[in-house]
């Protein structure tokens, strides 16, 4: 075999590297403490219904979820075969955990894969060095993910949720909106910011914070807006706001946010959307090699803290 066919991308073994990752961006999402309105490390946020041990088990199931559309993608299956797999790890997330924790992860992640197989595969990650070229590939997994959510939503009517009637009555485009645009929270937010916060010197975890403050910015959180309305998504912008610049200036972000989650347990208000387009911008980051597999525990908050 010549030195060109031995170096060409694997397909399917891409997609189960990617599959892989997108699981791995979504414990790095849970892990991150602290985080207004959401389950982490130190509680559950807005969500007494949940914990971090049963958020665990979930993005388990997501990533055997995950796992399986790679496998049906290289097997060459049809977009509805992936409908279908999506639509049958809904059912079972439901069964086992009682909620929909990862509703909208099990759709954004389906979605990804689907795109980086019809945009063709990534190059994989040389061992201590980023893999690829973002730009150029990352440009054209965009495009394809577009393509594929417009197709998907033509094809599928979205079946009715919360985020749905938040959509209608506001008038955003929440999550459905991001994946026909092709996540440009994700591309033009999210990624640029851990990508500038590491540049400037900051930790792997602080740079997390930097990408949820950046998606805090720009999404229409359907969750925000469903529990609290213009004023819940205005908090979240605000709080966006002053994240990013405690962070830019160097001063302790992590009192903030421990504040912030405060006022947003007694508002119940949370941002579900942020946290599923953030674990795949951290997914994407793994599957380049920018970011660590495993997430750490450094920095992990006093637990006798509320």
């Amino acid at each position: 075999m010549s030195e060109a066919c031995s170096a060409r991308p694997d397909p399917a073994a891409g997609l189960a590297r990617l599959a892989g990752a997108l699981e791995w961006g979504l414990r790095h999402e849970l892990w991150l403490t602290p985080k207004p309105g959401l389950v982490d490390r130190r509680d559950a946020g807005s969500h007494p219904d949940l914990t971090f041990e049963l958020m665990e088990r979930s993005v388990t199931l997501v990533g055997g979820y995950l796992r399986a559309v790679a496998a049906s993608l290289a097997g060459g299956e049809p977009l509805d075969a992936q409908v279908a797999l999506g639509r049958a790890a809904e059912a079972r997330m439901l069964a086992a955990m009682g909620a929909n924790t990862h509703r909208g992860a099990i759709f954004l992640g389906g979605l990804t894969l689907v795109a980086r197989h019809r945009a063709g595969p990534s190059q994989p990650a040389r061992p201590g060095e980023p893999g690829g070229a973002p730009g150029t590939e990352e440009a054209a997994l965009r495009a394809a993910m577009g393509e594929a959510a417009r197709a998907l939503q033509q094809e599928h009517r979205a079946p009715r949720s919360h985020g749905e009637a938040a959509r209608r009555a506001f008038g955003v485009g929440g999550v459905l909106g991001e994946a026909r645009a092709g996540l440009p929270s994700v591309f033009t937010a999210a990624l640029p910011a851990w990508r500038a916060a590491r540049a400037r010197g900051r930790d792997q975890e602080t740079a997390a914070f930097a990408a949820l403050a950046a998606l805090m910015l720009v999404v229409e959180d359907t969750t925000a807006l469903h529990r609290g309305g213009a004023a819940g998504l205005a908090r979240l912008r605000r709080d966006g706001r002053e994240l990013s610049r405690r962070l830019e200036a160097g001063q302790d972000h992590l009192v903030f946010l421990a504040e912030a989650n405060v006022a947003w347990r007694a508002a119940r208000l949370t941002m579900g959307g942020v946290a599923d387009l953030l674990g795949v911008a951290l997914g994407l980051l793994v599957e380049t090699g920018e970011l660590g597999a495993h997430p750490t525990r450094t920095r992990a908050p006093d637990p006798g803290r509320r």
